[in-house]
């Protein structure tokens, strides 16, 4: 038998799970009966992955679980306007600094899928690297009022934001201490100085700002 790995998810519902995943473009593999008229375990695979689902898992009201799917795949935009009106979408097409385009939704279990398709380096980041000693000043942890926390960190000479709950964004410098975070809403990021490092930072998500200050 060959040597692999396939994730397992305990879920509510294995029927209505494999009928979800069927929807999306999952093909069911194999599926085994319970005594009520329903699934106690079910297989299905995308591709050459395989997951299986059984009973007795449980909902939660965590905005995101304590496993993620991540399928390879191609065309991940035709994907998204194939899904998007049927599915909880909990990022549109967007490209990552690791180089890959990606759409992320939510089952109806409440697990992530991240699908993602390898794109040119050169489309990820269209602006030039700079020394990273310039960029020095603005690394660090940021922690809002409400607790929530960003890490803006250095890759390749530009700045990279790691959010709570998201992967890495990169920041396109505008101005003077301000950035654009590369996704899909309108967002901005305004730095405040102080005595050599930066001491906050201003994150403008769709008109509604948010401050973070520096935590050592």
């Amino acid at each position: 038998m060959e040597r692999k790995v396939v994730p397992m998810f305990h879920v509510p519902d294995v029927q209505k799970t494999v009928d979800w995943y069927r929807d999306i473009g999952f093909t069911v593999t194999a599926t085994y009966g319970d005594n009520a008229g329903g699934l106690s375990f079910a297989m299905v695979s995308f591709g050459a992955g395989t997951v299986m689902f059984s009973s007795g898992g449980r909902l939660s009201p965590h905005h995101r679980r304590e496993v993620d799917l991540y399928v390879y795949t191609e065309d991940v935009d035709g994907l998204h306007d194939h899904v998007k009106n049927r599915v909880e979408i909990v990022e549109g097409p967007h490209n990552m600094f690791y180089g890959m385009r990606e759409v992320i939704v939510r089952d109806l279990n409440g697990f992530w899928i991240t699908f993602g398709e390898a794109v040119p380096s050169d489309v990820l980041t269209p602006w030039p690297a700079v020394d990273a000693d310039r960029l020095q000043p603005y690394a660090g942890t940021y922690k809002s009022d409400d607790g929530s926390s960003v890490l803006i960190t250095i890759f390749d000479g530009r700045l990279l934001a790691f959010p709570e709950d998201a992967g890495g964004v990169f920041l396109r410098p505008v101005g003077d201490d301000t950035f654009t975070p590369v996704m899909n809403d309108p967002a901005r990021v305004v730095f405040e100085r102080g005595d050599g490092a930066m001491s906050a930072l201003m994150f403008e998500l769709c008109g509604k700002p948010t401050r973070f200050v520096r935590v050592e």
